[in-house]
Protein backbone atom coordinates (compact mmCIF):
# COMPACT_ATOMS: atom_id res chain seq x y z
CA UNK A 1 0.00 0.00 0.00
CA UNK A 2 1.09 3.67 -0.58
CA UNK A 3 2.06 5.63 2.13
CA UNK A 4 1.56 8.93 2.98
CA UNK A 5 4.31 11.28 4.91
CA UNK A 6 2.47 11.33 8.36
CA UNK A 7 0.25 9.55 10.20
CA UNK A 8 -3.48 9.83 9.12
CA UNK A 9 -5.65 10.18 11.86
CA UNK A 10 -9.47 8.88 11.74
CA UNK A 11 -12.63 8.85 13.79
CA UNK A 12 -14.63 5.58 13.20
CA UNK A 13 -18.44 5.68 13.62
CA UNK A 14 -20.09 2.96 13.78
CA UNK A 15 -21.91 0.34 15.85
CA UNK A 16 -22.85 -3.29 15.25
CA UNK A 17 -20.29 -6.32 15.41
CA UNK A 18 -20.05 -6.61 11.60
CA UNK A 19 -17.86 -3.89 11.59
CA UNK A 20 -15.03 -5.08 13.86
CA UNK A 21 -12.61 -6.49 10.92
CA UNK A 22 -12.91 -2.75 9.54
CA UNK A 23 -11.86 -1.04 12.92
CA UNK A 24 -9.02 -3.43 13.09
CA UNK A 25 -7.75 -2.73 9.65
CA UNK A 26 -7.94 0.77 10.62
CA UNK A 27 -6.34 0.56 13.47
CA UNK A 28 -3.57 -1.60 12.13
CA UNK A 29 -2.95 0.85 8.69
CA UNK A 30 -3.65 4.50 10.96
CA UNK A 31 -4.39 6.16 13.29
CA UNK A 32 -7.32 5.75 14.75
CA UNK A 33 -7.82 8.28 17.27
CA UNK A 34 -11.46 8.28 18.15
CA UNK A 35 -14.69 5.92 17.94
CA UNK A 36 -18.01 7.69 17.90
CA UNK A 37 -21.14 4.56 18.67
CA UNK A 38 -24.66 3.92 20.05
CA UNK A 39 -25.25 4.60 23.61
CA UNK A 40 -25.71 1.72 26.29
CA UNK A 41 -29.53 -0.07 25.96
CA UNK A 42 -31.77 -1.66 28.18
CA UNK A 43 -33.46 -5.09 26.97
CA UNK A 44 -35.52 -7.50 27.92
CA UNK A 45 -37.97 -7.74 31.10
CA UNK A 46 -34.54 -8.26 33.53
CA UNK A 47 -33.84 -4.61 31.93
CA UNK A 48 -30.06 -6.06 30.81
CA UNK A 49 -27.58 -3.44 29.95
CA UNK A 50 -26.14 -3.97 25.93
CA UNK A 51 -23.40 -2.15 25.01
CA UNK A 52 -22.27 -2.11 21.30
CA UNK A 53 -19.70 -4.40 19.75
CA UNK A 54 -17.94 -1.17 19.02
CA UNK A 55 -17.97 0.24 22.52
CA UNK A 56 -16.30 -3.02 24.02
CA UNK A 57 -13.83 -2.92 21.04
CA UNK A 58 -12.61 0.80 21.76
CA UNK A 59 -11.84 -0.17 25.46
CA UNK A 60 -10.42 -3.03 24.68
CA UNK A 61 -7.74 -1.68 22.16
CA UNK A 62 -7.64 1.30 24.54
CA UNK A 63 -9.10 3.69 21.89
CA UNK A 64 -10.88 7.12 22.59
CA UNK A 65 -15.01 6.42 22.74
CA UNK A 66 -17.77 8.37 22.81
CA UNK A 67 -21.52 7.15 22.76
CA UNK A 68 -23.93 8.96 22.02
CA UNK A 69 -27.93 8.58 21.69
CA UNK A 70 -28.38 10.61 19.05
CA UNK A 71 -26.17 13.13 16.96
CA UNK A 72 -28.38 16.50 18.22
CA UNK A 73 -28.62 18.79 21.33
CA UNK A 74 -25.75 17.62 23.75
CA UNK A 75 -24.61 14.91 22.46
CA UNK A 76 -23.29 16.69 19.12
CA UNK A 77 -21.69 19.81 20.99
CA UNK A 78 -19.72 17.15 23.01
CA UNK A 79 -18.90 14.61 19.77
CA UNK A 80 -18.10 17.78 17.47
CA UNK A 81 -15.64 18.91 20.75
CA UNK A 82 -13.59 16.16 21.04
CA UNK A 83 -13.10 16.12 17.17
CA UNK A 84 -12.27 19.45 16.79
CA UNK A 85 -9.15 18.20 19.56
CA UNK A 86 -7.99 15.64 17.47
CA UNK A 87 -8.20 17.40 14.52
CA UNK A 88 -8.35 14.52 12.46
CA UNK A 89 -7.48 14.02 8.64
CA UNK A 90 -10.82 11.98 7.73
CA UNK A 91 -13.87 10.04 8.93
CA UNK A 92 -15.26 6.73 8.37
CA UNK A 93 -18.71 5.34 8.84
CA UNK A 94 -19.71 1.94 8.57
CA UNK A 95 -23.22 0.30 9.85
CA UNK A 96 -23.84 3.17 12.01
CA UNK A 97 -27.24 4.07 14.14
CA UNK A 98 -27.92 7.99 13.19
CA UNK A 99 -27.34 10.19 10.34
CA UNK A 100 -24.32 12.20 10.06
CA UNK A 101 -25.56 16.05 10.57
CA UNK A 102 -24.02 18.54 8.32
CA UNK A 103 -22.41 20.48 11.19
CA UNK A 104 -19.97 16.95 11.75
CA UNK A 105 -19.60 16.80 7.99
CA UNK A 106 -18.16 19.96 8.15
CA UNK A 107 -16.24 19.39 10.98
CA UNK A 108 -13.98 16.97 8.38
CA UNK A 109 -14.08 19.60 5.41
CA UNK A 110 -16.27 16.97 3.22
CA UNK A 111 -13.65 14.13 4.16
CA UNK A 112 -15.80 11.23 5.78
CA UNK A 113 -15.99 7.84 3.44
CA UNK A 114 -19.24 5.99 4.09
CA UNK A 115 -18.91 2.03 3.45
CA UNK A 116 -22.51 1.24 1.92
CA UNK A 117 -23.04 -2.54 0.57
CA UNK A 118 -24.46 -2.41 -2.61
CA UNK A 119 -23.26 -1.13 -5.69
CA UNK A 120 -24.86 2.18 -5.68
CA UNK A 121 -26.63 4.22 -6.67
CA UNK A 122 -28.59 0.98 -6.43
CA UNK A 123 -30.04 0.21 -3.35
CA UNK A 124 -29.51 3.35 -1.59
CA UNK A 125 -30.59 3.15 1.98
CA UNK A 126 -30.58 1.15 5.25
CA UNK A 127 -30.90 -2.65 3.87
CA UNK A 128 -29.52 -2.98 0.69
CA UNK A 129 -27.89 -6.43 1.02
CA UNK A 130 -31.56 -7.96 2.30
CA UNK A 131 -33.06 -6.48 -1.07
CA UNK A 132 -30.47 -7.78 -3.47
CA UNK A 133 -31.02 -11.74 -1.84
CA UNK A 134 -34.77 -10.48 -2.21
CA UNK A 135 -34.76 -9.29 -5.71
CA UNK A 136 -32.91 -12.65 -6.98
CA UNK A 137 -29.40 -10.75 -7.80
CA UNK A 138 -26.40 -11.87 -9.05
CA UNK A 139 -24.32 -9.07 -8.43
CA UNK A 140 -23.79 -7.33 -5.13
CA UNK A 141 -20.74 -5.05 -3.99
CA UNK A 142 -19.31 -2.36 -1.69
CA UNK A 143 -19.07 1.22 -2.27
CA UNK A 144 -17.02 3.60 -0.32
CA UNK A 145 -17.98 7.35 -1.03
CA UNK A 146 -18.35 10.58 0.21
CA UNK A 147 -20.97 11.38 2.73
CA UNK A 148 -23.24 14.77 2.23
CA UNK A 149 -26.87 15.70 4.37
CA UNK A 150 -28.72 13.40 1.39
CA UNK A 151 -29.05 9.36 1.88
CA UNK A 152 -26.38 7.75 0.14
CA UNK A 153 -25.83 10.20 -2.85
CA UNK A 154 -22.16 11.25 -1.84
CA UNK A 155 -19.60 11.38 -4.59
CA UNK A 156 -18.01 7.70 -5.07
CA UNK A 157 -14.77 7.02 -4.21
CA UNK A 158 -14.28 3.03 -5.41
CA UNK A 159 -16.30 0.02 -5.58
CA UNK A 160 -15.76 -3.41 -5.24
CA UNK A 161 -18.38 -6.42 -6.99
CA UNK A 162 -18.55 -9.67 -4.97
CA UNK A 163 -21.03 -12.34 -7.23
CA UNK A 164 -24.14 -13.64 -4.54
CA UNK A 165 -24.08 -17.27 -4.26
CA UNK A 166 -27.22 -18.62 -4.43
CA UNK A 167 -27.50 -20.21 -0.65
CA UNK A 168 -25.80 -17.33 1.36
CA UNK A 169 -28.25 -15.29 4.20
CA UNK A 170 -28.03 -11.76 4.58
CA UNK A 171 -25.68 -12.70 7.61
CA UNK A 172 -23.21 -14.66 5.62
CA UNK A 173 -23.45 -11.65 2.89
CA UNK A 174 -22.67 -9.19 5.34
CA UNK A 175 -19.66 -10.63 6.83
CA UNK A 176 -17.69 -11.08 3.37
CA UNK A 177 -18.50 -7.92 2.76
CA UNK A 178 -17.39 -6.33 5.84
CA UNK A 179 -14.40 -8.76 5.26
CA UNK A 180 -14.23 -7.24 1.78
CA UNK A 181 -14.29 -3.30 2.92
CA UNK A 182 -11.92 -4.34 5.78
CA UNK A 183 -9.50 -5.37 2.98
CA UNK A 184 -10.09 -2.61 0.37
CA UNK A 185 -10.92 0.62 2.59
CA UNK A 186 -6.86 1.68 3.18
CA UNK A 187 -6.29 1.79 0.03
CA UNK A 188 -8.80 3.88 -0.97
CA UNK A 189 -8.04 6.09 1.88
CA UNK A 190 -4.87 6.58 0.90
CA UNK A 191 -5.53 7.37 -2.57
CA UNK A 192 -7.85 9.85 -1.56
CA UNK A 193 -6.12 11.97 0.66
CA UNK A 194 -2.90 11.71 -1.82
CA UNK A 195 -4.89 13.31 -4.85
CA UNK A 196 -5.03 9.71 -6.49
CA UNK A 197 -8.18 9.25 -6.90
CA UNK A 198 -11.29 11.49 -8.10
CA UNK A 199 -14.13 11.42 -6.84
CA UNK A 200 -17.69 10.60 -9.18
CA UNK A 201 -21.01 12.05 -9.01
CA UNK A 202 -23.37 9.23 -9.44
CA UNK A 203 -26.14 8.78 -12.21
CA UNK A 204 -28.97 9.69 -9.99
CA UNK A 205 -31.15 8.70 -12.64
CA UNK A 206 -30.55 5.06 -12.39
CA UNK A 207 -31.06 5.03 -8.02
CA UNK A 208 -33.81 2.83 -6.36
CA UNK A 209 -34.14 2.62 -2.34
CA UNK A 210 -34.50 -0.24 -0.07
CA UNK A 211 -38.15 0.65 1.42
CA UNK A 212 -39.71 -1.29 3.46
CA UNK A 213 -42.57 -3.43 2.18
CA UNK A 214 -44.83 -2.71 5.22
CA UNK A 215 -43.64 1.00 6.31
CA UNK A 216 -42.76 2.74 2.81
CA UNK A 217 -41.60 5.72 4.42
CA UNK A 218 -38.57 4.03 5.73
CA UNK A 219 -35.66 2.08 4.08
CA UNK A 220 -34.97 -0.44 7.23
CA UNK A 221 -36.46 -3.90 7.58
CA UNK A 222 -39.42 -4.13 9.70
CA UNK A 223 -40.88 -7.50 11.31
CA UNK A 224 -43.81 -7.30 9.38
CA UNK A 225 -41.76 -7.43 6.22
CA UNK A 226 -41.03 -10.92 6.69
CA UNK A 227 -44.09 -12.16 6.65
CA UNK A 228 -44.53 -14.76 4.13
CA UNK A 229 -46.99 -14.36 1.37
CA UNK A 230 -47.61 -18.44 -0.36
CA UNK A 231 -48.45 -16.72 -3.24
CA UNK A 232 -44.69 -15.92 -4.52
CA UNK A 233 -44.03 -19.12 -5.12
CA UNK A 234 -40.85 -21.66 -3.56
CA UNK A 235 -38.57 -19.27 -5.12
CA UNK A 236 -39.23 -16.16 -4.35
CA UNK A 237 -39.87 -17.49 -0.61
CA UNK A 238 -36.85 -19.24 -0.40
CA UNK A 239 -35.11 -15.81 -0.98
CA UNK A 240 -37.12 -14.27 1.88
CA UNK A 241 -35.70 -17.14 4.35
CA UNK A 242 -32.47 -16.44 2.99
CA UNK A 243 -32.95 -12.28 3.35
CA UNK A 244 -34.42 -12.05 6.69
CA UNK A 245 -31.87 -14.36 8.33
CA UNK A 246 -30.66 -13.41 11.06
CA UNK A 247 -33.04 -11.24 11.51
CA UNK A 248 -36.42 -10.62 11.89
CA UNK A 249 -36.49 -14.30 10.46
CA UNK A 250 -39.15 -15.39 7.84
CA UNK A 251 -42.45 -16.43 9.47
CA UNK A 252 -45.99 -18.04 8.64
CA UNK A 253 -49.07 -18.73 10.54
CA UNK A 254 -49.56 -22.48 11.25
CA UNK A 255 -52.71 -22.95 9.53
CA UNK A 256 -51.09 -21.41 6.41
CA UNK A 257 -48.45 -23.49 6.55
CA UNK A 258 -50.85 -26.30 6.28
CA UNK A 259 -52.60 -24.99 3.85
CA UNK A 260 -49.85 -24.48 1.10
CA UNK A 261 -48.67 -26.64 -1.85
CA UNK A 262 -45.57 -24.72 -2.33
CA UNK A 263 -43.50 -26.78 0.30
CA UNK A 264 -41.84 -30.30 -0.58
CA UNK A 265 -44.37 -31.60 2.16
CA UNK A 266 -47.55 -31.29 2.55
CA UNK A 267 -48.67 -31.28 6.19
CA UNK A 268 -51.99 -31.54 8.46
CA UNK A 269 -51.88 -30.72 11.77
CA UNK A 270 -52.72 -32.35 14.73
CA UNK A 271 -56.58 -31.98 15.97
CA UNK A 272 -55.00 -30.41 19.26
CA UNK A 273 -52.43 -27.91 17.66
CA UNK A 274 -53.29 -24.24 17.58
CA UNK A 275 -53.40 -23.52 13.99
CA UNK A 276 -53.03 -19.59 14.92
CA UNK A 277 -49.71 -19.99 16.43
CA UNK A 278 -46.89 -18.75 14.75
CA UNK A 279 -43.53 -19.85 13.10
CA UNK A 280 -40.26 -18.92 12.02
CA UNK A 281 -38.60 -20.57 9.31
CA UNK A 282 -34.46 -19.96 9.76
CA UNK A 283 -33.11 -22.17 6.71
CA UNK A 284 -34.72 -23.34 3.52
CA UNK A 285 -33.46 -25.19 0.46
CA UNK A 286 -35.19 -25.76 -3.42
CA UNK A 287 -36.04 -29.11 -3.85
CA UNK A 288 -37.60 -30.82 -7.32
CA UNK A 289 -39.07 -27.43 -7.56
CA UNK A 290 -40.60 -27.46 -4.72
CA UNK A 291 -39.72 -24.95 -0.91
CA UNK A 292 -37.88 -27.38 1.87
CA UNK A 293 -38.14 -26.43 5.09
CA UNK A 294 -35.27 -27.45 6.81
CA UNK A 295 -35.28 -25.44 10.04
CA UNK A 296 -38.29 -23.79 11.86
CA UNK A 297 -39.55 -22.53 15.22
CA UNK A 298 -42.95 -22.85 16.34
CA UNK A 299 -44.25 -19.90 18.66
CA UNK A 300 -42.74 -20.55 22.69
CA UNK A 301 -40.63 -23.77 21.54
CA UNK A 302 -37.32 -24.55 21.03
CA UNK A 303 -35.66 -24.68 17.39
CA UNK A 304 -36.41 -27.69 15.37
CA UNK A 305 -35.63 -29.63 12.17
CA UNK A 306 -38.43 -30.56 10.11
CA UNK A 307 -38.77 -34.08 10.84
CA UNK A 308 -39.17 -33.45 14.29
CA UNK A 309 -41.97 -30.61 13.85
CA UNK A 310 -43.58 -33.24 11.50
CA UNK A 311 -43.15 -35.85 14.50
CA UNK A 312 -44.19 -33.52 16.90
CA UNK A 313 -47.47 -31.35 15.31
CA UNK A 314 -48.52 -33.43 12.11
CA UNK A 315 -50.59 -35.93 11.65
CA UNK A 316 -48.57 -39.03 10.03
CA UNK A 317 -49.28 -39.91 6.01
CA UNK A 318 -50.52 -42.78 4.75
Amino acid sequence: MKKVDKPIKIVFFGTSDRSLPILNSLKENFNLVLCVTKSDTVVGRKKLIRETEVKKWAEQNKVELITVGSLKGTDLERTLSIIEKHKPNLGVVADFSFMIPKSIIDSFNGNIINVHFSLLPKYRGASPVQHAILNGDELTGVTFYLLNEKMDEGDILNQYEYKIDSKITSAELYSVLFKLSAEKLPQTIVNFLKGDVKPMQQDHSKSSYTISKTNPKHTFIFKEDSLINWSDGPNKIHRAVRAFNPWPIAWTYLEDLEKTDVISEKIKLKDNVNKKLKVKIFTSSIENGKLKINQLQLEGKNKADWVSFLNGYCEKSK
